[in-house]
């Protein structure tokens, strides 16, 4: 008898001295001195979370958060990591070229069309499948759907704009409504975040010609960005920067417009971050002869191109499928169709003479969303100078009748790809034309006159 009562008083003694779990519905009262001040903190368990309020307007009570595990913290350096080698592959080249990209890891800004929670019985997560349309038209509207698996808690809704990293896994074929089969590009999702993000930056990054300290505002490239020879696009390709990577610049060209790094390498100006003073920086000494470009084939031109294929540009002028970078953009036209009409589903828009359609490919370099138009401007000229303008009409249904791309005016974010079209009326007599920028480059389209027709009976 003695000892049960002595088990049963030790077990009570236990229960009172032994810290308990918080549980619902409790609350605590957590004394602080700070600097000779005495406060209080109420705390409150509660199964919506957990309230603390100070007694003192002088206390402000930040964001509750749970302190993260040193695995925790490990897992989100390496995702940060992973996140900061994110590309942003044009939607076609994705498609199109699909399986030379499978493993890659890429980042898409779109906005949500469709989702679906997954469904498993045994599974503790068992996440969601999104349709993401990743390409920004005209009125805000979205187009260019990829398929993402996401295995995270977060919930998404359907027109939300989010920021998706992960890596490609191949296409995705699906049933739509209509009982056809449809087929996007697939991709498994490392993060899923609500609204635009910038892709992070790792903590530190090194390459060849980097340094290996990132503190004190050191100069760092602002995204991924390839290294030249020499101070330009016309130079070969000398590597590769990526966003984050401190870098060692040692010297620029005549205007400040492209900066050398220690290993001899060149880079873009406006693709760094805290780059020295030009004034403060040396002239390069034996910067590298320009190479003379040769003429370039057309870049994906289909067969039914009405490019000659024989054609060299005129003296000045650039060729089909060359490529500017100026102004912000890097951007080349890869197409051109000379048409009587253009079509918009089952309606058309006929030309007075014939459609010259230009189809450009372009890629956003700014740090900004920006639309094309705004520091490109794109105009079809002949040899004389004059200007045919746009017809917006015929340029939207060029859009829709060369794959649903894009106009202009399209928003285009930091780093993404976009293919546009544009539609000029031209006198059928119409000889030499060419497409000027507003960069001083000029492309040169050919014969207009001497161009076959596509449409033609």
């Amino acid at each position: 008898m003695f000892r049960l009562l002595t088990t049963i008083a030790v077990s009570i003694l236990l229960l009172l001295t032994t810290p308990r779990p918080a549980l619902a519905d409790d609350t605590y009262t957590v004394p602080l001195t700070v600097a000779g001040a005495a406060y209080t903190l109420t705390v409150t368990v509660a199964d919506s979370g957990i309230t603390v309020v100070a007694d003192s307007p002088a206390v402000t009570v930040g964001e509750i958060a749970a302190v993260p595990t040193a695995e925790e913290a490990a897992t989100q350096q390496s995702l940060d990591e992973q996140k900061a080698q994110a590309v942003t592959i044009g939607y076609d080249d994705l498609f199109r070229n699909n399986e030379g990209h499978v493993g890659k890891t890429v980042r898409y800004v779109g906005q949500v069309l469709q989702v679906q929670e997954n469904s498993c019985l045994f599974c503790q997560n068992p996440g969601y499948t999104l349709r993401i349309a990743v390409t920004k038209g005209r009125f805000d509207s979205w187009d260019d759907p990829i398929w993402v698996d996401y295995d995270g808690k977060q919930r998404f809704l359907e027109k939300d704009v989010v920021t998706v990293w992960g890596t490609v896994a191949g296409l995705q074929k699906y049933t739509a409504v209509l009982g056809n089969q449809v087929t996007i590009p697939h991709v498994t999702a490392l993060d899923i975040q609500l609204g635009e993000v910038a892709i992070p930056r790792p903590a530190a990054a090194t390459t060849t010609a980097a340094s290996t300290s990132t503190a004190g505002g050191a100069p760092a490239a602002n995204r991924n960005a390839n290294l030249r020879a020499g101070p330009g696009t016309d130079y070969a390709v000398a590597g590769s920067a990526q966003a984050g990577v401190v870098l060692e610049i040692v010297a620029r060209n005549a205007d400040g417009t492209w900066l050398q790094l220690a290993g001899g390498e060149w880079i873009a100006a406006f693709l760094v971050d805290n780059a020295p003073a030009i004034a403060g920086l040396p002239l390069a000494a034996n910067i590298p002869v320009a190479p003379t470009p040769a003429p370039a084939a057309p870049a994906e031109a289909p067969a039914q191109s009405a490019a000659p294929a024989t054609n060299a540009p005129a003296p000045g002028l650039l060729a089909i499928g060359q490529e500017i970078e100026a102004n912000g953009w890097r951007f080349k036209v890869s197409e051109i169709h000379k048409r009587k009409a253009v079509y918009w589903h089952n309606s058309s828009r006929v030309a007075m003479g014939y459609y010259l359609v230009v189809i450009i490919d372009a890629t956003n370099l700014q740090s900004g969303t920006d639309y094309f138009a705004r520091n490109i401007d794109p105009r079809v000229t002949d040899t004389a100078g004059k200007a045919f303008s746009a017809d917006s009409g015929a340029s939207i249904n060029a859009q829709w009748q060369y794959g649903g791309i894009s106009s202009v005016y399209t928003d285009v974010n930091p780093g993404n790809f976009v293919r546009i079209a544009i539609a000029a009326d031209l006198p059928e007599s119409t000889g030499q034309v060419q497409l000027r920028t507003d960069t001083g480059a000029a492309v040169d389209l050919g014969d207009f006159a001497a161009m076959a027709v596509e449409d033609r009976q």
